[in-house]
């Protein structure tokens, strides 16, 4: 599984998130991706006005996407769930 990861350096959500992401990347193997909204080239997500987003892939194709803030049991579900 990949996660791909677009949030913004003001985005008080961001900041919120990338501590779950922190804790995520600790306890799971997955590949991870992250791109700043205001510096990088996101136009190929097609990403709208929430941030963070979260973009799960399997195989290179999306499975789904999260956007704003969530809490950690999702992910876990989410990684668990693809990782069986």
């Amino acid at each position: 599984m990949k996660i791909v990861q677009i949030s913004s350096l003001g985005c008080p959500s961001c900041i919120i998130m990338n501590n779950i992401l922190n804790k995520l990347k600790k306890d799971y193997s997955f590949d991870y991706e992250e791109y700043d909204f205001d510096f990088d080239d996101i136009k190929k997500f097609n990403v709208g006005k929430i941030l963070p987003v979260f973009i799960f892939y399997k195989n290179d194709i999306e499975i789904t996407r999260l956007c704003g803030e969530h809490k950690i049991q999702e992910f876990i579900e989410l990684i668990e769930g693809e990782n069986k």
